[in-house]
């Protein structure tokens, strides 16, 4: 039986959407219910896209080149911080220098760097691949005698033969591993570098990005990098947002911690878990309405500089705002974080901002948002079977806004009030798959699933819906998953739920609609209604509006949680069908239109109106 959720009473468990409702002229129509099977051979019929449009530099394509190897290229011959870890330069299990560039206590270089030497004044070779000769050597040998320079060597050496031993020690050389980068090696195999130091790194970037903080997820931190007005060779596309993971430290470098160590580690993530969310990453990057994943690193050390100061900005913003501030130690601070603490890197393409940082003000603008987020859904289970379970605010982006949205209702009239969607001109974007659900393909032995079991930490069923609503749909979901009923009593039926078999695992796109349910009522509390007392001047659009309003409210009934099991839908999937047959949406909304008409909008005032009615 499961841990039963202590928490306060929901003020608003089944809204009523009052902020829908009161305003609305409601049609006088007897609900009628619909079979999904009748209408689902239209979307069967429907291709799925799967590439965006994008430029050639964001074409989906995992042979993307990473952020720093972009970076390296416009500073030849400067050295990149990535160094692979056999370098002089590499991360040891302590975070200090490598054994391999100490020297000896009178403060001469150990003779396998001596040897080292001579071979680059002789041919001007990489540093990585002599500094490998080293590796030969005895540890610790007592101080060599002065070997004789190269112009008195009794054999002359050949740049020939110098090429030979660095070809023959390329190929040999041993690659060197510790218990930081053994703890991390689900990452490092899905990574293009090796173990980095963040300190490096990060100076590597903040010569050419600014850093800022913009979001906080559940076990990570959100910055953007901004290109530097005086750097030229890098582009806009180069700019991205980067999440930052803490990852736990693996138990043989386990010491003894405080109480408020201890605590800062249960924020951390398990590299396995991370290393799911990548690859669902990759899965999905390529479908519209998902991320456009770059690239993993993984780093060791505290966090340098930039994001140090990027950090404590955001938190400054955050008091400020009266808002709450970072759940996230202050990286500046050498208590917070070990010398040798590993980090996971997500590097993705800017899409813009989350709707908790976005003002919603018109019905035009909910319209597109929903059903974009509606249409991702949809096409993530045609593809993969794809489950998001934490599909809040704040993991929702929107770009190309261009001050759309804070026109007011009746100044805002779309210039072809008869279209279906994409009214304003928005992308939406699906971001934070930490607790996703997707299916990678199938193996000879069984399916490959990205997901992560949320019965491992039942804390997430366990927040206060009186704080937020969004605390109840978490335990929505759960119901959804075990029973198919969002509403269900899981504490009661748990015996019922243990004998359906049914986990985290396995697919249950209901959850989905739960999630959706979600998102239409948080985008109903900012929106001024037309007919609230807002008139727009443009008769067409105003009666547009309210056909928009009037969908979005039967949409509403249907997926209140307590109506749901009833409804006949199961997915997004089921809804895109529903929208469909009810003509809200037609056919190129949902495989997407070649060539997009650009939409413009016009500002009509009625003092522009009255003005040119007396000439």
């Amino acid at each position: 039986m499961p841990r039963k959720a202590v928490y306060g009473k929901p003020s608003h468990l089944y809204s009523s959407f009052s902020s829908f409702q009161s305003p609305v002229r409601q049609r006088k129509q007897a609900p009628t219910s619909f079979q999904v099977i009748e209408v689902a051979e239209e979307l069967s019929r429907l291709t799925v896209q799967t590439k965006f449009t994008t430029t050639d530099d964001d074409e989906c394509s995992p042979a993307r080149e990473a952020l720093c190897e972009r970076i390296v290229n416009t500073e030849r011959p400067v050295k990149l911080s990535r160094h692979r870890t056999t370098s002089s330069e590499s991360v040891t299990s302590t975070g200090s220098v490598s054994p391999r560039e100490r020297k000896t206590k009178n403060g001469k270089l150990k003779k396998s760097q001596t040897d080292k030497q001579q071979l680059n004044s002789v041919h001007n070779e990489p540093q990585l691949a002599a500094s490998d000769m080293s590796t030969r050597s005895a540890p610790e040998e007592p101080e060599p005698a002065a070997l004789p320079s190269p112009t008195k060597a009794a054999v002359p050496i050949s740049i020939e033969s110098v090429e030979a031993d660095l070809a023959a020690l390329e190929i040999t050389k041993p690659r060197i591993s510790n218990v930081f980068t053994q703890h991390a090696a689900s990452l490092l195999s899905l990574s293009s570098q090796d173990l980095t130091s963040f300190s490096t790194w990060s100076d590597q970037l903040a010569s050419h990005f600014a850093v800022t903080k913009i979001a906080e997820a559940s076990f990570g931190e959100v910055y953007r990098l901004s290109l530097l007005k005086s750097h030229t060779a890098l582009g806009k596309t180069d700019e991205s947002v980067l999440k930052i993971i803490a990852l736990k430290p693996p138990t043989a470098a386990k010491r003894k911690m405080s109480k408020a160590a201890k605590k800062r580690t249960e924020m951390m993530s398990d590299p396995e878990d991370v290393a799911a969310e990548v690859r669902l990453m990759q899965r999905m990057t390529c479908t519209p309405g998902f991320t456009n994943f770059r690239e993993i690193c993984v780093l060791q050390g505290r966090p340098g500089d930039a994001f140090a100061a990027a950090w404590s900005s955001w938190n400054d913003s955050q008091k400020a705002k009266d808002k709450e501030a970072s759940v996230f130690p202050d990286p500046s601070k050498k208590a917070s974080y070990s010398e040798d603490q590993l980090w996971a890197v997500i590097e993705m393409q800017d899409a813009g901002t989350d709707l908790e940082n976005t003002k919603v003000a018109n019905v035009w603008l909910a319209w597109d948002i929903f059903w974009g987020v509606v249409l991702a859904l949809g096409k993530g289970e045609e593809a993969a079977r794809f489950e998001h379970r934490d599909l809040h605010m704040g993991n929702i982006c929107v770009s190309g806004l261009n001050n759309n949205a804070h026109f007011r209702e009746a100044d805002y009239v779309p210039a072809r009030s008869s279209k279906k969607l994409d009214f304003t001109g928005i992308e939406t974007t699906l971001i934070d798959y930490t607790i996703s659900r997707a299916e990678m393909g199938v193996s000879e032995d069984e399916e490959d699933v990205a997901y992560l079991d949320l019965e491992r930490d039942l804390s997430l069923f366990e927040g206060d819906a009186e704080v937020e609503y969004q605390y109840e749909i978490y335990r929505y979901m759960r119901s959804a998953m075990y029973l198919g009923e969002p509403l269900g009593d899981l504490w009661e039926r748990w015996d019922e739920a243990e004998e359906s078999g049914r986990t985290w695992k396995g697919y249950h796109p209901q959850t989905n609609l739960v999630w959706l349910h979600f998102v239409l009522h948080k985008l109903a509390e900012q929106i001024e209604w037309p007919s609230s007392g807002t008139h727009i001047q443009d008769s067409q659009a105003a009666q547009r509006a309210e056909e928009l309003e009037a969908a979005l409210l039967r949409v509403n009934q249907l997926l209140d949680p307590e109506e749901m099991p009833q409804t006949g839908l199961r997915s997004a999937s089921d809804l895109v069908v529903l929208a469909l047959n009810e003509g809200w949406l037609d056919k190129e909304d949902v495989q997407g239109r070649e060539t997009a008409p650009t939409t413009k909008t016009t500002k009509r005032k009625a003092k522009t109106t009255r003005s040119k009615r007396t000439q």
